[in-house]
């Protein structure tokens, strides 16, 4: 009982599986942290910003709750499945906190996040649209660029060498909610949720913002590891 480890099966083998799978759990804890709180902060700043300058309120209450019920279960939970294949030759890490090494991407990311749904806001609103279109737009922003940013949470490794498809329970979960979207603003459903059906226009001024997560972080890591090179 006074012993640090205990073997039970009194096979030194079964130390190094240990060490595996806890560092794989402490991996897949802080993908999770890291996701949910880079995305999780930018639709309480969009809300505050609408109410400082007395403008319509770009997103309902309700339609935040959508936002993170379609980003952030079934995408958010599918990072469990990542493959760690490397995990047992990095170094062993300090006693330190989990945000300790993911703060700055977490500011970065919630502040481009903030960034792109301002920006729909605003061009919807300099186009005179209505205001339930704006937020229709404003929200499904939210949700794309959300459910791609996943991809960016899965490693410091580019996606390009980790492989789109190497996670299918992840892609599963992104295309379920991409869809279970769609249904909503195309179908009675999205009455409730104050959202209305987009035009092919529409769309076309929120991809662009929508996938600028993935681009300019995806890029960026293409960028550091060419760096390390030299």
């Amino acid at each position: 009982d006074s012993a640090d480890m205990v073997l039970a099966d009194d096979n030194f083998a079964s130390i190094v599986a240990g060490v595996r799978e806890g560092r794989k759990s402490y991996d897949n804890i802080k993908k999770f942290v890291k996701y949910l709180l880079a995305v999780n902060f930018s639709e309480v700043f969009l809300v505050m910003f609408a109410l400082l300058f007395r403008m319509p309120l770009p997103l309902l209450p309700l339609q935040i709750l959508w936002i993170n019920l379609v980003t952030d279960s079934f995408p958010a939970l599918a990072l469990v499945f990542e493959k760690q294949e490397n995990v047992m030759k990095s170094a062993p890490r300090d006693e330190k906190s989990v945000l300790s090494d993911i703060w700055k991407f977490i500011i970065v990311a919630g502040s481009l996040a903030l960034i792109v749904s301002l920006a729909v806001y605003l061009i919807g609103m300099s186009m005179n649209l209505p205001v339930e279109l704006i937020r229709t737009m404003v929200l499904t922003t939210s949700i794309v660029f959300e459910l791609l940013f996943v991809y960016v949470c899965r490693s410091e490794i580019s996606l390009f060498k980790t492989g789109v498809f190497s996670n299918k329970y992840l892609n599963y979960a992104v295309l379920l909610s991409f869809v279970l979207h769609l249904g909503l603003i195309y179908s009675f459903v999205g009455g409730y949720f104050g959202v209305v059906p987009m035009s092919l226009n529409n769309w076309l001024v929120v991809l662009p913002f929508a996938f600028s997560g993935l681009v300019l972080f995806e890029g960026w890591k293409l960028f550091k590891k060419k760096g390390e090179k030299y």
